[in-house]
């Protein structure tokens, strides 16, 4: 997950400034991917939650990874979004030539 967050707002970019329609449906394609990684990691940490009884140190723990499972699909769901602009604005590029450097 750690390295689609970091990928992803790459490629989006890219996709953006490049005006890649290619690039940019492969990061849309990555939601889906996104949101099963952070679902199957709010499991694991539930079920830690219920069968494990954590005490504090390994609670904090988990809590700390269920908001960074969240935060982390929230880069990525905004790496979707410019995607989906660069998509939108194919083959123009959304960004302007201002913006480019």
């Amino acid at each position: 997950m750690r390295r689609l967050a970091h990928d992803t707002p790459r490629d989006a970019t890219k996709a953006l400034l490049d005006s890649n329609l290619v690039l940019a449906e492969q990061v849309i394609n990555r939601d889906a991917e996104l949101d099963k990684m952070r679902a199957d990691a709010e499991d694991i940490a539930l079920e830690l939650l219920a069968l494990q009884s954590p005490v504090a140190s390994d609670l904090r723990v988990v809590v700390s990874a269920l908001w960074i499972v969240a935060d982390v699909q929230r880069m990525g769901a905004l790496a979707i979004h410019i995607a989906k602009a660069a998509r939108r604005r194919h083959p123009v590029s959304a960004a302007p030539p201002a913006i480019r450097p």
